[in-house]
């Protein structure tokens, strides 16, 4: 459970709260308080009339913990223009601007950049060793989450020669990060520990793709990875397998943004074509569920709400927002074809004739006849109009049902005149 920290819209009292929940108790006051509107409500008192350096450095690291970088990085960016020379904010910015860049143009400089920059600052300050490797560990988790997402968008997708170029390019330059990195390390052997196992576990990837058919990595160069990887894994020992990882900030998966931006057509352009259903479903009378169920399915399809899914929950919610879309339009296709026309069931009319539809069949039986066809509908204002033809005389009737509160009705018509009613039975 993530507590952080929060402000009651109702009462003002500081409080903790749950951001997995979407409502929760205040704990002097009581009231039940929507998560997000808490939180919110905290950081705009925040900054209320005192947009100093020390709010937006505030402001701009509780979005950070929160893994909110985009917010993150416009609350650095406002403090920076206040003290441009303030290592933490250097750093951090920099941070954002990797994990909010999309694979197209993928920016690790900036966060090695930040390091380099924010370690310049740090030293001229002579600030403590420890707070520089918490800056070093910060960047270290950065360059991780760049990495998982730059192997997740490879694997979770076609590249053609050009673009697995480009992968390779882009685990290049964390690794570059990851040198230097292993640079300024000092006094803290666990962190130089996760840096060196990145260091191992980045090259391995590379040579992975060493003999790919898409991308020939050159035999001096390959060599060269080889023995790096030999020093860095002989720092680690026997330790190597079980060196520590960075905890990686979530980067959300992403793919070309050519093709995330048609994936966003289709959702939309299905969005409308589940919106039409949608209304059908009303004009039709169908059941509750389904219209219930078509709204879900509209909802489910919102390009918006599976970025956010993602950003909030990890890139695997994405997989997960997929696999609801598709269950919830299938079974409301399913429920849709089984449910029966408002107009089905069965009826009475004049000297004991019983008239039945069900299953796309419209059947009279009485005491001398019997008059049984497929029938076809259609809808005109808020009545249905029924057309069958007897499947052995050929002969044509068409019906009308009219709702009511009775349960509705139907009656036989002869030039668009009602000549024999037919109630449902009860």
């Amino acid at each position: 459970m993530k507590l952080i920290a929060a402000k009651c819209p109702s009462c003002g009292a500081n409080i903790e709260v749950d951001r997995s929940l979407k409502i929760t108790k205040c704990d002097y006051c009581h009231t039940e308080i929507m998560v997000e509107e808490a939180i919110e409500n905290l950081l705009k008192v925040e900054l209320k009339d005192t947009p100093t350096f020390e709010n937006y450095l505030k402001l701009g690291n509780r979005y950070f913990d929160n893994q909110e970088f985009e917010e993150a990085y416009k609350a650095f960016s406002k403090a920076e223009e206040i003290e441009p020379d303030n290592p933490y904010v250097v750093l951090r910015r920099g941070l954002c601007r990797t994990l909010i860049s999309e694979y197209n143009s993928l920016d690790v400089r900036s966060a090695v950049n930040g390091m380099k920059n924010a370690y310049e600052l740090m030293t001229k300050m002579k600030l403590s060793r420890e707070k520089i490797n918490q800056c070093i560990n910060d960047t270290g988790a950065t360059l991780y989450a760049t990495k998982k997402y730059v192997v997740d968008v490879y694997n979770r997708n076609k590249l053609n020669k050009e673009q697995t170029k480009g992968y390779i390019e882009r685990l290049e330059a964390c690794l570059d990060g990851y040198y230097y990195l292993d640079q300024i390390v000092e006094g803290d052997s666990a962190l130089e520990g996760r840096i060196v196992s990145s260091i191992v576990e980045i090259i391995d990837i590379i040579l992975g793709n060493a003999n790919t058919a898409k991308y020939q990595l050159s035999s001096s160069y390959v060599t060269e990875l080889k023995q790096t990887r030999q020093k860095y894994a002989n720092r680690l020992g026997n330790n190597l397998q079980t060196a520590p990882k960075f905890a990686p900030k979530e980067k959300v998966v992403g793919v070309e943004k050519k093709t995330s931006i048609i994936w966003d057509i289709l959702c939309y352009i299905m969005i409308f074509f589940l919106f039409i259903l949608f209304l059908g479903s009303i004009f039709n009378k169908e059941s509750l569920i389904i219209i219930f169920l078509w709204f879900l399915s509209m909802i489910s399809f919102l390009p918006f709400l599976k970025k956010k899914l993602m950003k909030q929950y990890g890139s695997n919610m994405g997989i997960v927002v997929i696999v609801v879309r598709i269950v919830l339009v299938l079974t409301t296709l399913i429920l849709f074809s089984m449910s029966p026309p408002i107009f089905a069931g069965e009826y009475h009319g004049k000297e004991g004739e019983v008239l039945t539809i069900q299953d796309g069949k419209l059947s009279i039986v009485s005491s001398d006849s019997k008059f049984s066809g497929t029938y076809s509908s259609e809808i005109v204002g808020d009545d249905y109009y029924i057309y069958v033809k007897d499947d052995h005389t050929n002969e044509e009737r068409a019906y009308r049902y009219r709702s009511n509160d009775e349960g509705g009705s139907l009656c036989l018509l002869e030039n668009d005149q009602c000549t024999t009613l037919y109630l449902p039975v009860s």
